[in-house]
């Protein structure tokens, strides 16, 4: 079940910058036209990318179980993902946009 997507009102909400993007790049509404847009902006890395650099200091955080404030069913609304749970699709997400870096693990 979905839940209200605060992130869309709310720039300073909970993760709001990775839900915003994933909701623009990875929902299915919008996957299948943005996605590969969306890999190969974050596989750039430009410097001056202020909302991409928030999005990956906030998956950063995800992977690291840093998720608190977090709604339990805000990824899972965002971007509408199947056959993969909270854990498993920011390490999947990770893979695909950085391939050449390691997970970030929990410290």
């Amino acid at each position: 079940m979905a839940i209200a997507r605060y992130w869309l009102t709310e720039d300073d909400g909970p993760f709001a910058a990775v839900l915003n993007v994933l909701e623009a790049f990875y929902h299915p509404g919008s996957r299948y036209d943005n996605f590969e847009v969306f890999v190969q902006r974050a596989r750039a890395a430009v410097p001056e990318d202020v909302e991409l650099a928030n999005f990956r200091r906030e998956l950063v955080q995800l992977l690291q179980g840093e998720r608190e404030g977090l709604h339990p069913k805000a990824l899972a609304t965002a971007a509408a993902y199947d056959q993969r749970n909270d854990d498993e699709f920011p390490q999947w997400l990770w893979c695909e946009l950085y391939p050449s870096e390691p997970l970030p693990r929990q410290s």
